[in-house]
């Protein structure tokens, strides 16, 4: 009778263990998860450039907000206003269309092949690109 005793004595120290493991475990998982992006991102300045005549017209004409892209594997997906991110093949608009890809040519130069930007058009016909991840 004795030893049945000890033995549930000791798997529940054992469970009381490792839920304390589990529990400290995941408390860390998530503050990694949680914290900030890297400072570096948040420190660079932005990507400023002009566009052509015609893609800054066609930009202006598609949204007065900024405009959010992502460079991914999967290809380049733009959000326009409240609306998803969508695979820019969906624009019917061509010519805005050309001057997204045009923003990402020259943002790709910098941010390289994997990205997330917010871009904000100018009343001049520049273009502001401020990084995200």
């Amino acid at each position: 009778m004795s030893w049945a005793l000890v033995a549930v004595v000791l798997v529940t120290i054992t469970l009381i263990v490792l839920i304390a493991v589990l529990y400290w475990y995941a408390t860390r998982l998530k503050r990694s998860f949680e914290a900030p992006p890297p400072a570096a991102l948040a420190a660079q300045p932005p990507l400023v450039f002009r566009l052509s005549e015609v893609s800054a017209d066609s930009l202006a004409h598609l949204s007065r907000e900024p405009i959010l892209l992502r460079q991914a594997q999967d290809g380049l997906r733009v959000q326009l206003d409240n609306r998803p991110l969508v695979p820019i093949a969906i624009l019917t608009d061509r010519a805005a269309a050309a001057a997204l890809r045009e923003i990402v040519a020259n943002a790709s130069q910098r941010y390289g092949a994997r990205w997330t930007a917010l871009v904000m058009p100018a009343g001049d016909g520049s273009v502001s690109v401020q990084r995200l991840s």
